[in-house]
């Protein structure tokens, strides 16, 4: 083997190399930025409990394709800014284009405390899948438990 092809080699694996990290740079300054907006909805919430929606349904909770949503432990949509007319259904069964059960999964998310699902979720506007991680914390206001969540495409 030439060394021009030995260092063209070296420098495809850099390059490649390079391009995988800065993605996962990328994707743990997002997961920072998902916990931190969802810890302070999840703030407001244990303060306000029900009237700390309509501040969660406001645009300055929600960021690009990203938005703060509310279900009550039971699967109960109660806070979902895209479409308020889908607030009140029951979430519970809620799956991905590949069949995972991602309602129960942010419900047993919840219930541990917080955590991230995964999962394959259109983007608004495509039909396509794309992988979407969400981070879930429980929230409690009085004798009533939230999951306060939001996620964000990869």
């Amino acid at each position: 083997m030439s060394k021009a092809v030995l260092l063209g080699i070296i420098l495809m694996f850099f390059v490649a190399a390079s391009g995988f990290f800065y993605q996962q740079q990328v994707e743990n300054q997002q997961k920072t930025q998902l916990v931190f907006l969802v810890d302070q909805a999840v703030q407001l919430v244990e303060q306000d409990g029900e009237n700390a929606f309509a501040e969660l349904r406001g645009s300055s909770w929600v960021h690009n394709d990203s938005y703060i949503f509310v279900w009550r432990i039971d699967g109960i949509r109660v806070v979902y800014p895209p479409d308020p007319s889908g607030e009140g259904k029951n979430m519970t069964g809620l799956v991905d284009s590949a069949g995972k059960p991602i309602g129960k999964l942010f419900i047993q998310t919840a219930e541990k405390g917080s955590g991230w699902v995964d999962y394959m979720w259109p983007k608004p506007g495509e039909t396509v899948p794309s992988l979407k991680i969400t981070y879930i914390k429980k929230a409690q206001y009085q004798n009533q438990t939230y999951l306060v969540g939001s996620g964000v495409y990869i």
